[in-house]
Order: C-alpha cells, then sequence, then structure tokens
C-alpha cells in the first residue's frame, strides 16, 4: 500500500517528514545534501522501480515503499528480509539471523523478485530459505519496493513485487565536489557484533560538463549468537520432545535457552567503479564481492549424532555490472535510452559440523535489459524494452534434490503513461518467453502474455485515488517442476512435478490517498487470484533412508514410526486467492520552521486460500502505533508493534501466538563544515518479548532477537 511517503517512513522513525534530505545520510552524500529540508505536510517520494522513468509515489498507480536517509539508517539490520520487516505489507521469511528474503502481502520466494541497481540478483535464495540474499543492506543509498504485481518491467517472477537495492557504484549524476564520501561504524547487543564501513568518490578528471568518476567501498560486519528473549525451541516443541525422551526412559533435552545456538554470522565486501558522467547521461562499470559466513539455527540440517555445532554456510559471490544511460530533450520523441547488464558467479558451501562440503550450489548467469524511452506529445509518455536473462544452476552434494539447470529467458516489454487533467492513465503489455533445460528431463519452453491497466485520479491537491489490475503468467521453475530429494532447508522430501502448466495470475488493487494537510495517508484494498497457483502439499507420506537411499512410506508405517524420516511433499496446483488490506495515517500535530511532531498509526492484513484451505505461512495481522519528535539536529522516537496470532493455518501447520514488540530511537546531527556526523541510538524489542513470526520455517526452533540496543555513528562529507 502507498503510503505517501508513509511507505517510504519506517515504522520506528515513523515520519520523517523532511528531517533529512534525500542522500543526507547515505555514505558519499555531498554536505549540501545534509541541509536540514523541511518541507512539512508533503509526504511523498520519487521512486525509479515501478516505471521507466523516475515517478513520484503519489503518481503511480501501484503501492511502493522507499526507505533512505535516516530511515534507512535506523532500519538497517544484517540481511534485506530483517530491513523491510517492518513496513506495512512487508514480513520477512526470518531464518535466523543469516537469511532472510522480505515476504511481500503473503507471497515470497519465486515470486518475490529482488535486484540490485534494477538487475537481478541470480543466487540461491529463491531455492530454499537457509539461503542468504547476496547482497547487504549495510552501504547502500535506498531501498525501493514495489507491493503488487510488478512483472511487465521485470519478469514473471515480480508477480509479488519487486525489491530493488539502489547504490552508486557507478555514479549517474554529475556533481561538482572533487571527493565525497562517508564512514558509518555500529555495535549492537543482541550479537555482540560490531559493524564499519565506508565509501569514497573521486572525480579524476573532467570539466564544466562530463567527468569521470571512481568509486570504492568496503564493509565487514561480525556478530556471535544472537541473545533470544528465552527457549530456543518453542514450549510445543519442548514439551513433544520432553514426552518423547520420557516414554524412552531417557533424561529429558538439555534445550537451549537465552543464546540461539549457531547462528553467529560474518560478512564482508566491496565494490569499485568507474563512470563517465555527463549532463545527458552516463556510461560506467563496476565490480563487486561479496562474502559471508552465517550459522543455520535449529535441527533443520542435523543428522544423528551431528546436532551439536550446526551447519554453516560459506557463501561468496562475484558481479560485475554496466550501465549506461542518454537523456534526450523532454520535448523530443526519443527521450532517452538506457542499458543495464549485471552478470554474477555465486557459489555457497554447506558445511557439516565436523567442517566438510556437505552440499555445493552454484549460480552462473546474467541479466540485461534496454529501454528506448519516448514521448513527444503533451502529456503523453512512454518505453520500449528488450530483456535477456540466463541462469546455469547446480547442486552437489548430500543435499543435492535439484538437477544441473539453465533457465533462459528472453521478453519484450511496452510501457505508456497518458496524463489528461487529473487523470494519469497507465498501460504496459509483455511478451516472455521461458526455456528450462534439466539434466535428464525434457527441455520446456513456455511462454506468456501479461499486462496491466491502471489510472490515478488527482481531484484535488490533497486527495487521489489510484486503481490498477494486471495479469501474469508464470512457468514453474526447476525446483517446481524436478525436485526429488530431501530438502532439510524446509524439513521435507520433496517432488516435483514436471507436468506442471504456467500459474496464471489477475491482481487488482485500489488504493485511496491524502498527500498534504494535517492528517496523510493511504488506504489500499487488493486481491490476487491466481489460476494454477504452485505450491506445496503434503502427501501423507515419510521419506525414510536406508544406506543412502530414500524410501516412501506411509505416514503410519511401523519403519517411519520406529526410525522417523522426513515428511513428503509434493509441488501442485490449485486455484488460490490472495487478498488483504493495508492502511498507514500520520498525524501531523506540530509544525513549525524548525520542529514537527508526528503520530502514526499502521496495518496490514492478507488472506489467502486454496481449495477451501488456508495456504502455508501466510503472515498475521498487525497494527501499529508511533510517535516522531524532530528538529533540525535532534529526533526522538518510539513504536509498538503488535502481531496477532496466526489462527487461519494450512493442515497441519502449527498455530503461532500473537506477540508485540517495542522500538525506540534518539539520533544527534552535527556539522562542521562540510563534514555531518549523525549518531543514533536505536532499541528494538525493548520489552524482551519472545517473536515466533508466521511465515519462518523456523518458528518453532528459532525466535526473533530478544531486547537489543544498536549504537552507531555515521560521518558524510
Amino acid at each position: 500500500m502507498n503510503l505517501l511517503r508513509l511507505s517510504s517512513l519506517p515504522s520506528l522513525t515513523l515520519a520523517l517528514a523532511g528531517v533529512a534530505a534525500l542522500r543526507a545520510a547515505a555514505p558519499g552524500a555531498p554536505a549540501a545534501a545534509a541541509a536540514h529540508a523541511h518541507d512539512p505536510v508533503a509526504l511523498d517520494q520519487f521512486v525509479t522501480s515501478a516505471t521507466p522513468f523516475p515517478r513520484n509515489q503519489v503518481d503511480l498507480a501501484q503501492s511502493t515503499t522507499v526507505l533512505s536517509g535516516r530511515p534507512l539508517l535506523l532500519r538497517q539490520q544484517a540481511t534485506l528480509g530483517e530491513t523491510l520487516a517492518q513496513e506495512t505489507g512487508i514480513h520477512a521469511s526470518a531464518y535466523g539471523p543469516g537469511a532472510s528474503r522480505p515476504v511481500i502481502r503473503g507471497l515470497d520466494g519465486e515470486r518475490i523478485l529482488i535486484l540490485e541497481n534494477g538487475t537481478a540478483l541470480l543466487d540461491a535464495s529463491t531455492v530454499s530459505p537457509d539461503h542468504a540474499v547476496s547482497v547487504e543492506p549495510f552501504l547502500v543509498d535506498r531501498i525501493e519496493a514495489v507491493r503488487g504485481p510488478a512483472s511487465l518491467l521485470y519478469g514473471s517472477t515480480a508477480v509479488g513485487g519487486v525489491v530493488n537495492v539502489i547504490s552508486h557504484r557507478i555514479e549517474t549524476e554529475l556533481h561538482e565536489e572533487a571527493v565525497r564520501g562517508g564512514a558509518e561504524a555500529r555495535y549492537d547487543t543482541a550479537t555482540r557484533g560490531f559493524a564499519r564501513g565506508g565509501v569514497l568518490d573521486l572525480r579524476l578528471l573532467g570539466g564544466k560538463d562530463h567527468a569521470l568518476v571512481l568509486h570504492v567501498d568496503a564493509f565487514r560486519r561480525g556478530g556471535k549468537d544472537v541473545r533470544i528473549p528465552g527457549y530456543a525451541e518453542s514450549a510445543a516443541v519442548r514439551r513433544e520432545e520432553a514426552d518423547e525422551a520420557r516414554r524412552e526412559g531417557e533424561p529429558a533435552p538439555d534445550f537451549a535457552r537465552y543464546r540461539l545456538p549457531n547462528s553467529a554470522l560474518t560478512s564482508e565486501g566491496g565494490a569499485a567503479g568507474l563512470s563517465l558522467v555527463g549532463r545527458q547521461g552516463f556510461a560506467g562499470f563496476s565490480h563487486t564481492r561479496f562474502n559471508t559466513e552465517y550459522g543455520v539455527p535449529g535441527h533443520a540440517h542435523a543428522h544423528e549424532g551431528e546436532e551439536e555445532g550446526g551447519v554453516r554456510i560459506r557463501l561468496r559471490q562475484r558481479r560485475n555490472d554496466v550501465q549506461a544511460e542518454w537523456r534526450g530533450a523532454p520535448t523530443a520523441t526519443v527521450q532517452g535510452f538506457r542499458f543495464r547488464l549485471g552478470h554474477a558467479d555465486y557459489g555457497h558451501d554447506e558445511l557439516e559440523p565436523d567442517g566438510e562440503v556437505g552440499t555445493r550450489f552454484t549460480n552462473r548467469g546474467h541479466d540485461a535489459r534496454a529501454e528506448l524511452l519516448h514521448g513527444g506529445a503533451p502529456g503523453w509518455s512512454g518505453a520500449l524494452g528488450v530483456q535477456s536473462t540466463r541462469s546455469a544452476f547446480t547442486a552437489e552434494g548430500e543435499e543435492a534434490f535439484l538437477p544441473p539447470s539453465t533457465t533462459r529467458g528472453t521478453a519484450l516489454f511496452a510501457f505508456q503513461e497518458v496524463a489528461r487533467g487529473p487523470l494519469t492513465w497507465q498501460f504496459g503489455a509483455r511478451v516472455e518467453e521461458t526455456r528450462l533445460a534439466a539434466e535428464r528431463a525434457r527441455a520446456r519452453r513456455d511462454r506468456e502474455l501479461s499486462g496491466s491497466a491502471g489510472v490515478v485520479w488527482k481531484w484535488s491537491e490533497a486527495w487521489s485515488l489510484a486503481a490498477s489490475v494486471s495479469r501474469t503468467g508464470r512457468a514453474p521453475n526447476v525446483q517446481e517442476r524436478h525436485a526429488d530429494g530431501p530438502h532439510t532447508g524446509t524439513q521435507s522430501f520433496e517432488l516435483g512435478d514436471p507436468d506442471l502448466a504456467s500459474e496464471v495470475s489477475t491482481g487488482m488493487e485500489v488504493s485511496l490517498r491524502r498527500r498534504a494537510g494535517a492528517v496523510t495517508g493511504a488506504v489500499t484494498l487488493f486481491a490476487n487470484r491466481f489460476r494454477g497457483y504452485i505450491f506445496e502439499r503434503p502427501t501423507g507420506e515419510v521419506a525414510v533412508e536406508h544406506d543412502g537411499e530414500w524410501e516412501l512410506v506411509d505416514a503410519d508405517d511401523p519403519e517411519a514410526k520406529e526410525h522417523g524420516g522426513l515428511p513428503v511433499y509434493q509441488f501442485v496446483q490449485r486455484d488460490a486467492r490472495f487478498q488483504g488490506v493495508e492502511a498507514e495515517v500520520l498525524w501531523h500535530l506540530h509544525e513549525a520552521r524548525d520542529s514537527q511532531f508526528d503520530l502514526r498509526f499502521s496495518a496490514d492484513l492478507v488472506r489467502a486460500k486454496a481449495d477451501g484451505q488456508h495456504l502455508p505461512r501466510i503472515p498475521a495481522a498487525r497494527v501499529g502505533i508511533g510517535a516522531l519528535w524532530a528538529t533540525e539536529r535532534w529526533s526522538l522516537g518510539a513504536e509498538v508493534q503488535r502481531t496477532f496470532a496466526q489462527e487461519r493455518t494450512a493442515p497441519g501447520e502449527p498455530r503461532s501466538p500473537g506477540y508485540g514488540r517495542l522500538g525506540a530511537h534518539v539520533t544527534r546531527v552535527l556539522t562542521t563544515g562540510r563534514v555531518r556526523t549523525e549518531a543514533f541510538l536505536r532499541g528494538s524489542n525493548l520489552t524482551d518479548a519472545e517473536a515466533r513470526p508466521h511465515p519462518s520455517f523456523l518458528k518453532e526452533l528459532a525466535p526473533l532477537a530478544g531486547r537489543s540496543l544498536t549504537a552507531g555513528v555515521r560521518l558524510t562529507f
């Protein structure tokens, strides 16, 4: 749901309505950008990920969320999912401190596309929830999320939404400063972890109308096992394991408490970029490296006699990006051209407790796109584009439940915008072909036509109404078609179906928005109907291992009861429906030249069913209430967010109790010449509540972090 800028405001900081300029707190921002920009009541930001051209949030038919500046500074966590987890309509998969993906309106995995500067990450995070997203939120400039289908520009894997992580490793704008940069350091008590990093932009040569800009950045993050409020295992799991031990005549298990075992992580990385920038465009190249090693908490990867220590994942990605853009005159028929290419070499090893590599995953591929921007007629603008993707994925070792495969995609797309008086119409269409070739399987070729239409009616300066409808087709991926084996990341034995057809969804959204005045905000209703929705359903069987071979037996079979095993899940297709509501309202109780005081309310709810039954891991409803007082140099904020119990569960899925989390922050800004220093103290889960979010596969084994204080300082010049 678009909350005018509300959606850009993190729940914790409520609404920094103009306290920080757009890049004021981002490393590498010029000192001029750090000036206090008190533009009260107008709560909106520009978005670059929802259309081919930058548009204000209130001018988009779809709902968006933007994090930048101080809100992003206060929201940052070790994973992208947790960084966005408190934004309206967005939750997190929460597979421990090292791995977490965004969950948007109840959809996750293959249906949520994560981009870095507009191109796909090409990692393995969609394959399993314990696989980390290969991007670090620490040094990014901004994060944009499109809530709802964004498949026309980016492909069918964006049917649930897009999260675009934006950095300026390739400089896109011409600036006068010869040197720009920044540094940041922070410490948090939950992980006893320290993170630090810095960025530097150098204008090597050039004149008034062009420049050659060198960019370098680096970071390092470390943390120990995360502090939790009480036991790692839920009360139900502890009771079940204690009863089993009693029946076997064994002592009660020694349950982990106060620290989540095997949850420590270390991450480090950096990038270098070179860009030739002019007044009419830019062309540049960057190289990025990212390494992380983290533990997988819980017993998901444990084998008999090997629980001690647990499995760790060692991840490595090397990425090269090329970007170029030419900007023509705003009145010309051809208004610009844009090209992006991202090439990634990804791999991670799953290390057994003895240090041996149990399974190795690799993914090598590219994502390239070119767009021609056009206009000329009054109120008319648009873009034509082409996209090419390739992903070569392999899994080798004990948990290689997927065959080696290559997925190729090509697409043509168009987007048109027409403004007529108070109405702005937005139309899009995309033709996409996906080719999947897996080892020892018949190659598949799927073609899909997708389309969308939307309108924004601004009947006054303050009020607007946005509505959109879209149709998207998504071809099944290699996991859905060809999985065959134990997948302990989900504690199951997965079976694909090579005969699955394309999944077709129809999405609808209506959003009422108020942009200016004493009260601003938005209320959004959405629905998404799927024909042939693909998901995993239990078969009632159990997979039992004998000397490296797996046998599927009935759950009531004596062998299953004696030796245990993994429940068997089969990918199936059924018609499904997702629907919900999102709301965010900001009351501007005090506005002055140098101070403001705001109250904020937020809420989101989603319901999802297939075949008359609730779908698994759908987030529970939640509400949040908070307050913010801010001046040019100080800000103080607090918010309590209540997540309700999830009683609407899938067959065999345990319910999740509700929980509340209280957060607060204080920041102080000092400016000396061109150097801007911002110190902050953030408190999270101050009541030390036990939180087990329903979308998490590990909710019964690993709660969220307990009470934590994070202190840090950021310098920019």
